[in-house]
């Protein structure tokens, strides 16, 4: 039998990591390089570049410490990534509960704090999720935005379910709005003039005959909105309707079973 300590599997290896549990304690002075500001030049970095900017090369070069100094802190990039995702939240305040019992009100600005924090740190999308939040500022969130759905009278397991879909629904909006201003960015345009351009290109291929519901859309000026000097909107600017429409189906479904005499 050896005393060294065996590595931990799985998530359980994920929460020692995001909590810091398994940093060992040291004797004597306090380190100069710590896994805070290993993680802090990362995500400055990735808010400049984008995850492609990211490498334990680059950090330990933005530093000034050799790329073996960042390694006594963070064993891989696949920790470090880690890390960044949990921490991108650690700046933004977590919705306080609501003293007026509105629910919605209160997944609403869960919601919008998400959309901020995506759009300040668009890199966060990217990074491959494992499971669900393990570090302590994701758990922050999680747990903020299930105190609003179970107040809304959903069992927790229907509350855990429809936050995984809000979450998604938020998260893959803001990939998808930053994959496309960064194309557009590219052709050295705005998002909003390349999404015109856009439909005026395919306007010219589509026949109503085949695509009689795209040609209605055209056809209703959806895409032909002049572009804007104060704003240049993306997919995310139009999440509120169906963030609205799953707020209104909890609340349905919230009072039929009560109607019915389902107690939550």
């Amino acid at each position: 039998m050896t005393s060294e300590r065996q590595p931990t599997p799985g998530f359980a290896r994920e929460i020692e990591l995001l909590w810091g549990l398994k940093e060992a304690p040291r004797r004597g002075p306090k380190p100069k390089l710590s896994r805070e500001a290993i993680v802090d030049t990362a995500i400055a970095l990735a808010d400049a570049e984008g995850l492609e900017g990211v490498s334990m090369q680059r950090v330990a070069k933005e530093l000034g410490y050799t790329t073996m100094s960042l390694y006594r802190h963070v064993d891989s990039k696949e920790d470090l990534l880690a890390l960044m995702s949990d921490a991108a939240v650690k700046g933004m305040p977590v919705p306080e509960p609501r003293t007026d019992g509105d629910w919605r009100a209160g997944v609403e600005e869960w919601c919008r704090s998400a959309i901020t924090i995506y759009r300040a740190h668009p890199w966060a999308v990217h990074i491959p999720l494992s499971g669900p939040p393990g570090g302590p500022y994701g758990l922050r969130w999680m747990e903020a935005g299930l105190r609003e759905l179970v107040a809304s009278g959903l069992r927790a397991d229907e509350a855990i379910q429809t936050l995984m879909l809000l979450a998604c629904t938020l998260r893959d909006a803001l990939r998808i709005e930053n994959d496309m201003r960064r194309t557009a960015a590219e052709r050295g345009m705005s998002l909003e003039e390349s999404t015109r351009m856009w439909a005026q290109s395919v306007r010219r291929v589509i026949d109503p005959r085949e695509f009689p519901t795209i040609s209605r859309v055209f056809e209703e000026g959806v895409f032909e909105e002049e572009p804007t000097e104060t704003a240049d909107p993306g997919p995310a600017e139009d999440i509120d309707f169906p963030v609205q429409r799953i707020l209104d189906g909890i609340e349905a479904y919230v009072r039929d079973r009560k109607a019915g005499g389902d107690a939550p």
